[in-house]
């Protein structure tokens, strides 16, 4: 088979690769979602190519693991978990099969009928991520090229997605928590945090890779099920796309164009379906590069005009907002606090009110509105588990308006006023309790702390606080007479998590029955890990780290605790 396009350069492909660089330096080892098609043989031919012509270059990783998912769902899924064996083996490459455990380990049973695709979805990354904590490597690159690009912003665009949903796939993302997990209280929860995808391809459309192959003699199968368009959205719509917008009557319960088309009228940026598939392409493109400039001016807004706030808490002037008058830039700001100060898992829909419109309007229209005091704007919630509370603002200090409300309210000359975003409160302990709820803020960790000790793993014992913060217990060092006590059955003390303050931080307590409780750690830090902002000099970063609450209450600090606010405010 002779292809038209041209295959993919090497200079091509090192300046896309150096776009996907993670905010931290690129790791050791560097694993690859291989699926045996084209886009993942195509990627790991590349990134094995780029990476071995360039041990001298430092600072890139210097080993390759090529990951393959035999999902079982298909007869022939033994057969392509061999067939992408023997390509990396061709290659050089290390390579792992990894299998999904159907109805262990809390993943499903095996999926016959319904949502396929979706738990499939799950699946696959659920145990990727457990295949790149087998290799140690936290950054994961995927084969996603701009065909798919296409595809994914039109499915965002029909299901009611806006321009920065529409922008497609981003080349690098922060894993996240609870991304393609079963259940909750893994250590994908946290672990996440710190793991990385990256798609090098994004740009580069689906002809250049099967020319990629063919150039270099790469071998790959084709899995049949991704062209049939009954089965999915994604495979209605490259159905479609590929025969110049002609429709299956098979296909036309999934992918309505008379509904596409009136969906992309509301776009600034134009999008002509009549244009073929090179037209869209170019548009999807246009989008992806406005979301990144949005990132990016986000980025420095937020990173310039942070004042000094309680960890997991954000504050700002109004006068710093009142200067931002772009509205998709009010937007992205809204949506950026939302996901810092959010109780939901990093990185999902749900720490970000779901990206309901009429949620973030109302953030909106009261952030850059008037003084809320003199417009008697009280406290409020619109969604994603955040307050937003008018304060008053002097140096670096802010103050709440006392009276339970906020009419006639004269700030001195020396403040201003502003917005304090911090995580919602919860209902009553007793309240859910008689829902039937767990309330997480109180954690019971008595066995998870004796089943770490009993293990003989010194390692340190890493537990998530609310989705905020990082517990981390050093066991190697607990007292002794702390565990001496906690393995007694006799006097049922126990180890939990509970929460203080107003912001709910984590505190480390003792519970023995018919006693008070003893608190053992109540120390809380800011996120000084995490504020990776790329454009800020160093000694603005070392300004960073000092952004802290002043304890108005005497803390205590256990030498074998430890609690971090890990929620990153940056773009990834």
């Amino acid at each position: 088979m002779t292809f038209l396009s041209r295959p993919i350069s090497r200079d091509e492909f090192i300046r896309a690769f150096r776009l996907c660089k993670p905010l931290v330096p690129w790791p050791e080892t560097i694993a690859i979602g291989n699926s045996g098609g084209p886009d993942s043989t195509g990627l790991l031919f590349l990134i094995h190519r780029y990476l071995s012509e360039n041990l001298h270059v430092p600072n890139l990783p210097r080993r390759v693991v090529s990951l393959h998912v035999d999902h079982g769902l298909q007869v022939a899924s033994e057969d392509m978990a061999q067939r992408c064996t023997e390509n990396a083996k061709s290659l050089g490459v290390e390579h792992h099969v990894v299998k999904v455990p159907w109805s262990k380990d809390g993943f499903p049973k095996l999926p016959t009928e319904g949502p396929l695709e979706h738990i499939a979805r799950l699946a696959r990354y659920r145990v990727l991520f457990d295949g790149m904590t087998k290799v140690n490597a936290s950054v994961l690159a995927l084969g996603h090229h701009a065909d798919d690009q296409v595809e994914t912003s039109l499915m965002r665009i029909m299901k009611g997605s806006t321009e920065d949903g529409a922008a497609g796939m981003k080349r690098c993302r922060r894993w996240g928590m609870n991304f393609g997990y079963f259940g909750a209280g893994g250590p994908m929860d946290y672990e996440g945090m710190g793991r990385w995808i990256i798609r090098p391809l994004l740009t580069f459309p689906k002809d250049r890779l099967l020319a990629t192959c063919e150039e270099n003699r790469l071998s790959y199968v084709n899995d049949e099920t991704n062209f049939q368009p009954e089965l999915t959205l994604r495979n209605a719509l490259r159905h479609w796309l590929a025969n110049d917008g002609k429709q299956n009557q098979s296909d036309e319960h999934l992918l309505n164009v008379s509904i596409l088309r009136k969906k992309l009228a509301v776009f600034d940026i134009d999008i002509d379906l009549s244009g073929g598939v090179g037209q869209i392409r170019s548009a999807v493109n246009a989008l992806a590069l406005q979301a990144d400039d949005i990132d990016h001016e986000v980025d420095f807004i937020l990173s310039r005009n942070a004042l000094r706030s309680p960890p997991g808490t954000y504050l700002i002037t109004h006068r710093s907002l009142a200067s931002i008058e772009n509205p998709k830039v009010q937007r992205a700001i809204v949506l950026r606090i939302l996901r810092y100060a959010s109780f939901h898992p990093w990185g999902s829909l749900a720490a970000q009110v779901n990206r309901r419109t009429n949620s973030l309007s109302q953030i909106v229209d009261k952030l850059w509105g008037g003084n809320p005091f003199q417009e008697q704007i009280r406290p409020f919630c619109a969604g994603g588990g955040v307050s937003w509370t008018p304060v008053a603002i002097f140096g670096d200090k802010f103050r709440f308006v006392d009276g339970g409300s906020n009419r006639n309210v004269n700030l001195k000359n020396t403040e201003s006023f502003g917005w304090l975003a911090s995580r919602q409160n919860p209902p009553s302990h007793d309240t859910m309790s008689e829902r039937g709820l767990v309330n997480p803020l109180r954690v019971d960790i008595t066995s998870r702390i004796i089943s770490k000790l009993d293990s003989g793993d010194t390692s340190p014992l890493e537990l998530l606080y609310d989705n905020r913060f990082l517990v981390t217990l050093n066991l190697a060092t607990i007292p002794s007479d702390l565990e001496k006590t906690i393995r007694n059955p006799d006097n049922s003390s126990q180890v939990w998590l509970l929460s203080r303050t107003r912001w709910f931080w984590p505190k480390v307590v003792l519970r023995s029955q018919g006693q008070e409780d003893v608190v053992l750690h109540s120390a809380a830090q800011s996120p000084k890990n995490l504020l990776l902002f790329d454009h800020l000099s160093p000694s603005e970063v070392d300004q960073w780290k000092h952004i802290y609450w002043r304890p108005y209450e005497q803390e205590i600090v256990a030498p074998w605790i430890k609690v971090d606010f890990m929620r990153p405010l940056t773009t990834m």
